[in-house]
C-alpha cells in the first residue's frame, strides 16, 4: 500500500463513523452521549491527521478533496439532525444549516461540471469545521447541567451558523472570481 492513500483512507473511515455515530447517539444505555462524543472526537480527530499527512507530506490527490469535506459535511449534519431530533436543537437552525450545504454542494458541483475543477477546501472552510466540532464538544460536554436551555441550545449554535454563512460567501466570491477568469481566458483566445 502507498503512503499517500493514507488520507484518504482516514476520510473514508470518518464517512463509517457517521452510522455509528448515530446507532450510539439513539442507542438507550446511560452513558449514549459519551460514547457518541467519542465517535464524534475520534472522527475530529482523524480529520485533523489525513489534512495534516496530506499537506505535510504532499499526498493531496482529488479523490481525497472530495471525501474529506464528504466526511465532514456527512458528520456535521449527522449529528445536527440527531440533536434536532432529540429536540435538542432547533429545526431552523438544522434547516439553515442543511440549505448553506445543498447550496455548497451545488455549486461545487457546477463549478466542477463548468470549469472542471475540483473545490477544495479553505481556511474559512476549515475553520467553520473546527468551530461546529468545539461547539458540538462544548454541547456534549455540558449536556445535563445547568446550563439554561437557550444559552445551550441557540445561543451556542449561532456562532458556527455565523461561520458557515461567512464560509458561503467567501467560496461563492471565489467561484464568481474564478468563473470570471476563465471567462476572460476564453475571450481572449478566440
Amino acid at each position: 500500500m502507498k503512503y499517500k492513500y493514507i488520507p484518504n483512507i482516514l476520510s473514508f473511515l470518518r464517512i463509517l463513523m457517521v452510522p455509528v455515530f448515530i446507532y450510539v447517539f439513539f442507542y438507550d444505555y446511560p452513558d449514549n452521549l459519551l460514547g457518541a462524543l467519542a465517535v464524534f472526537l475520534l472522527a475530529g480527530v482523524t480529520d485533523i491527521i489525513d489534512g495534516y499527512l496530506a499537506r505535510r507530506n504532499n499526498w493531496i490527490t482529488n479523490l481525497g478533496k472530495l471525501l474529506d469535506p464528504l466526511a465532514d459535511k456527512l458528520m456535521q449534519s449527522s449529528a445536527l439532525i440527531c440533536l434536532s431530533v432529540k429536540k435538542i436543537v432547533p429545526e431552523w437552525l438544522l434547516a439553515l444549516f442543511l440549505l448553506k450545504e445543498l447550496f455548497m454542494v451545488f455549486g461545487a458541483l457546477v463549478v466542477l461540471k463548468k470549469i472542471k475543477l475540483t473545490v477544495r477546501s479553505h481556511w474559512h472552510g476549515k475553520f467553520t469545521t473546527t468551530v461546529f466540532y468545539a461547539v458540538i464538544i462544548v454541547f456534549f460536554v455540558f449536556q445535563g447541567t445547568s446550563l439554561p436551555g437557550v444559552a445551550r441550545l441557540n445561543l451556542l449554535f449561532i456562532l458556527p451558523l455565523i461561520c458557515a454563512i461567512f464560509s458561503v460567501i467567501m467560496y461563492t466570491v471565489e467561484m464568481v472570481r474564478i468563473n470570471s477568469k476563465m471567462k476572460t481566458k476564453k475571450d481572449e483566445n478566440e
